[in-house]
């Protein structure tokens, strides 16, 4: 009788629900790749070639280089005692040695005499692989440390490079105010030639107009100085005016895809981020010097092998007798640090709180990454609509603008209310740009906290997922 087992509703469960989470990261996956095409490089061709040369020549980066190489180069000292270690010395010697009561039985022995030794650690409690472990680890901390420093850099540079956009357009508005204010300067004079004002309004005019060009002239310099920091932190000197947008399109902000970025992100509880890999590092670190230290009073075994050419020396019935001897050794010993006056008590304490530290630094980042990340989201969508407000408000300007002008053909109105429509206009763009410059600065900042910027993605050192 053959019975025909069915699955259970468990099993049936757990199927779909691997489907389910299969379905869910392929949908993530495909966002994330909509990511390219939402960055500021990708709508103002200047700043991406800026930050290919900011990568590779900005002084951060370059000091965080420093640092990789530093922790590369101390991985090879950390190696070193787990190898052979090979010693010797050579002299050439003139030996005379004689009975301190009979000085005329002397003997002489010269020549060239030596000694070599090859030695090598056995067994140190694993001491020595945790030691090289610890350095690989340190390694890698430093390399991630610059993706980091890399990663900081790039949402730096986008959004001063936004900031100086918004500056340009301000000084823009306000020299034209400036003009405008010039305008009704002329038609207030040439009414107080044919005096229909008086001449405090015409000195009412000036010192609006003073104030007006001190406010230019104050964001003129401004910009300039703004302009030369950006260009000393990008490591591109030379920077001009003219390598600055007049505009900033809009962003095509994604409600979806953040939602998917954020939602990768506080699935596997931030450990994609460059936060956790670095303190996880950290704590493994912290354990690997606790496991050093814990050992340090334990017997280490050693082997050596040695050749040598030395002097020997022998006194036998008053006649001293030296000669070369050739001898070679070969060894196994161990060395004890039996008491160290409670030295490595204290630094096993030392090494349990430095470890406990690194948890602790590790939950809090962790925690804060996550928080970080949500933060962002909803604020992303308070941006979003400020940009729409904004450039509806802008819209609104720009049709009063034409109406106005309209009036002004058929003299309706004044020339002069034309010339303030315009300024308005301005004014609104100004709005505009804030939203925009706004917006483009936090969503490169959220895309680079959840690692999805292809750019940093592209640069980033092939150790990204590397295991030491």
């Amino acid at each position: 009788m053959v019975l025909c087992r069915h699955p259970s509703t468990r099993a049936l469960r757990r199927l779909g629900a691997l489907w389910v989470f299969v379905a869910v990261v392929a949908r993530l996956a495909a966002q994330a790749d909509q990511v390219p095409g939402t960055l500021p490089e990708d709508v103002l061709p200047g700043l991406r070639s800026i930050l290919e040369i900011a990568l590779q020549r900005s002084p951060q980066l370059l000091s965080a280089e420093f640092e990789r190489t530093l922790a590369e180069a101390r991985v090879d000292g950390a190696n070193a005692p787990r190898l052979p270690s090979v010693g010797g010395n050579l002299n050439y010697a003139n030996n005379q040695t004689a009975i301190s009561s009979n000085t005329d039985s002397q003997t002489r022995d010269n020549g060239l005499f030596y000694n070599i030794g090859v030695t090598q650690a056995l067994f140190h409690w694993r001491a020595l692989k945790n030691q090289s472990d610890s350095a690989r680890i340190n390694a890698l901390i430093a390399r991630k440390s610059l993706d980091l420093a890399a990663r900081e850099l790039a949402v730096l540079m986008r959004r001063m490079y936004l900031a100086l956009i918004v500056e340009k357009t301000r000084l823009a508005a306000a020299s034209e105010s400036l003009r405008l204010m010039r305008a009704d300067l002329a038609v207030t004079e040439e009414k107080k030639a044919k005096g229909t004002v008086s001449s405090a309004a015409v000195e009412g005019d000036k010192l609006r107009i003073r104030e007006v060009q001190l406010d230019c002239d104050r964001l003129a310099a401004e910009f300039e100085a703004n302009l030369r920091r950006f260009a000393r932190l990008a490591g591109v000197p030379g920077l001009k005016a003219e390598d600055v947008p007049d505009t900033l399109p809009a962003l095509p902000f994604s409600p979806d895809l953040a939602a998917a970025l954020s939602a990768a992100v506080l699935r596997d509880g931030a450990k994609s981020t460059l936060e956790y890999e670095i303190n996880e590092l950290r704590v493994r670190d912290s354990l690997l010097r606790h496991a050093i230290e814990k050992v340090r009073l334990y017997p280490k075994f050693y082997a050596n092998a040695g050749y040598s050419l030395e002097n020997s020396t022998n006194v036998n019935s008053g006649v001293v007798n030296q000669q070369g001897i050739q001898r070679r050794t070969v060894s196994v010993y161990a060395q004890w640090s039996i008491f160290d006056g409670f030295a490595t008590r204290g630094v096993l304490k030392e090494a349990i709180a430095t470890r406990r530290m690194q948890e602790r630094r590790l939950a809090i980042d962790t925690e804060s990454v996550l928080q970080n990340v949500q933060i962002l989201e909803r604020t992303l969508r308070l941006d979003a609509e400020q940009q729409a407000l904004a450039e509806i408000r802008e819209s609104l300007a720009i049709e009063g603008t034409r109406i106005v002008g309209r009036e002004v053909e058929f003299g309706n109105v004044p020339k002069a209310d034309l010339d303030r429509a315009r300024a308005q206009v301005l004014h609104a763009r100004i709005k505009t740009h804030e939203a925009r410059a706004t917006l483009y600065g936090r969503w490169s900042e959220f895309v680079a906290v959840t690692g999805a910027d292809p750019t940093l993605r592209q640069l980033s050192s092939r150790h990204a997922r590397e295991k030491p």
